[in-house]
């Protein structure tokens, strides 16, 4: 089966195709020798709209931490809830030695980035190559933002204003081990109205249009 070709998306698409702001990730980094490492996290979370930050939490003296601080630079791959790609995020969540390139033990593909140095993942369908913008250890764990220099998407995966086609893109979640590692679909759409009136409603609708404004 042929893969779609990506989509380098624009700046003003980058938000909109990182919805929902909450969902399954790999994220693949590199040494400062140039090896690849890719790990598998439950949870990656948009932080802010514009500029576009995403965030994530690693334990501290694992690969993705040790290589997001030598060279500062990440990205953030979105897999597709489907089965065969749902393995592939349990392998390359394994704990493999370092210098171990999981893309090779998982059977996926990198893909060369547009300006960082981590590869994308084929496979899955949106892309955020991010560079760092700050760490900070708590609990043995790293949290890492990191800002978005550069977003892409699967062609068949967005319309043509830059917005997520959910049954395609099949957003995921992930339960943990307290739930025998299972995984939850996270693309039905339901939209839902705002039956008030006051005046919080303007006063809200002129904070998301600031918000989501392009600012050069």
């Amino acid at each position: 089966m042929s893969l779609p070709q990506k989509l380098n998306q624009p700046r003003e698409y980058w938000d909109r195709l990182f919805a929902p702001s909450s969902c399954l990730a790999m994220i693949t980094t590199v040494d400062a020798q140039g090896r690849v490492n890719a790990a598998s996290f439950g949870t990656c979370t948009r932080v802010n709209h514009e500029p576009v930050y995403v965030a994530f939490t690693t334990s501290i003296g694992k690969d993705t931490a040790n290589n997001v601080v030598a060279t500062g630079e990440f990205v953030a791959n979105l897999p597709k809830w489907e089965r065969r790609i749902l393995e592939q995020v349990r392998i390359a969540g394994l704990p493999f030695a370092p210098g171990v390139n999981e893309l090779e033990k998982a059977g996926l593909t990198a893909l060369p980035s547009m300006i960082v140095k981590p590869p994308r993942i084929r496979e899955c369908p949106r892309h955020f190559e991010c560079a760092v913008e700050w760490t900070k250890e708590w609990a043995g764990r790293l949290m890492v933002v990191g800002k978005v220099v550069a977003a892409s998407v699967d062609e068949d995966c967005v319309d043509p204003e830059g917005y997520v086609l959910w049954d395609r893109v099949k957003s995921a979640h992930f339960c943990g081990a307290p739930y025998n590692n299972g995984f939850v679909a996270a693309y039905q759409t339901l939209f839902v109205d705002r039956p008030y009136d006051g005046p919080e409603v303007q006063k809200q609708e002129r904070l998301e249009k600031e918000m989501f404004t392009i600012k050069p």
